[in-house]
């Protein structure tokens, strides 16, 4: 089985001419640009704790909130275009149920972690999911990682290491290897924060990868249902966290402004980006799906530089240089490669006319 080539649970098999590559690349963009925005959006549209200067805890509401105006979004779409039957008639399986469950308890530990630890920190531990999600693709679907794709992957990956200090230089101490996990006067709950992150990758990488299955599924449908399990996660982490962690009630503390920033979190990061990752999914292998979607980490780091005054070292933006080559590679790459393939059909096509007519 080739690298352009996956198998679904009920044995079919879809090949990269089946996959619309351009849609797929142009939805991973557009959906990592959305989830970009989240830590900025979750910020502002968070109050600080007046007792302990940090802010509260409500990354899980947040979420949950994503993933409930995502699926009302999904819905009234699902009618638009006259798909209810569909909707009714999927028969549901554990890969979506799956899909959704794990999607949504990341993007609720993702948007606490935003908000007790560095931006550039909670994108990278969060974007340890599509490398898990490659793995389990290589082992369980025979998703073959060509050499070329691997390259463009262990890029991004030691540009996420270079962009967040845990690979750094300095003229004194030379080259640094070190992850900063620890107490920090800026984030009182950034040990917390990080362990979210971490935790935010880890269930990235398997919605990803249970993402790859089911295709037989309608975007519309699969994003709905999507949302839906989404939801149900976000509120498992947030029953998690009211019993074992902090208790904050966000309604109680959340003001006019607040509730403006998170609305546009809900649209804009939930609703457009969450749907358009499954799309995606959908159009492009799992290895295409890691190396596009870190794009979300330059949109994210950015915005920690220009609006919440992150430091970014010059060695941290030659790793957001190598993030961007090593995210677009593959979209060059894979459009060159579906290119190639049509102008090879047709030749073939027009061989087998000219062989029909001539016999």
């Amino acid at each position: 089985m080739n690298a352009d080539t996956t198998v679904t649970p009920d044995g079919t098999v879809l090949t990269g001419s089946a996959m619309n590559k351009k849609l797929g690349f142009t939805a991973m963009i557009l959906s990592a640009t959305g989830m970009g925005l989240v830590g900025t959006f979750s910020r502002l549209a968070t109050p600080v704790d007046p007792d302990t200067g940090a802010r509260y805890i409500t990354g899980d509401f947040l979420a949950f909130g994503r993933m409930a105006v995502g699926a009302i979004g999904m819905l009234v779409i699902i009618l638009a275009v006259k798909k209810l039957p569909k909707l009714k008639s999927t028969k549901l399986s554990f890969t979506v149920v799956a899909g959704g469950f794990c999607i949504g308890t990341s993007l609720a530990l993702y948007v606490s972690s935003t908000l007790m630890t560095s931006i550039a920190n909670a994108v990278f531990l969060i974007y340890t999911g599509p490398l898990f999600s490659a793995i389990l693709a290589w082992i369980f679907l025979k998703e073959k990682i060509s050499l070329t794709n691997a390259g463009f992957l262990v890029m991004v990956f030691i540009g996420m290491l270079m962009t967040i200090g845990i690979i750094d230089y300095t003229t004194e101490g030379g080259l640094d290897f070190a992850l900063k996990i620890g107490a920090d006067p800026a984030f009182p709950n950034k040990v917390i924060g990080d362990i979210f992150g971490l935790g935010s990758g880890l269930f990235y990488g398997l919605a990803l990868f249970f993402y790859r299955y089911r295709g037989d599924i309608d975007s519309e449908v699969r994003g709905f249902w999507n949302f839906i399990f989404g939801a149900i996660g976000a509120l498992v982490v947030m029953v998690l966290r009211f019993t074992m962690l902090d208790d904050t009630n966000p309604i109680r503390v959340m003001e006019g402004h607040h509730w403006l920033w998170a609305f546009a979190l809900f649209l804009v990061s939930g609703f457009f980006a969450i749907g358009l990752l499954v799309v995606a999914g959908k159009n492009l292998l799992a290895v295409e799906l890691s190396t596009t979607s870190y794009w979300e980490c330059v949109v994210a780091l950015v915005l920690g530089i220009l609006i919440w005054k992150e430091a970014l070292t010059p060695i941290g933006a030659i790793g957001g240089l190598l993030i961007i080559l090593g995210g677009m590679g593959p979209v060059l790459t894979g459009l060159g490669g579906a290119n190639k393939r049509r102008r090879a059909n047709k030749r073939a096509n027009q061989e087998r006319a000219q062989a029909a007519s001539s016999s």
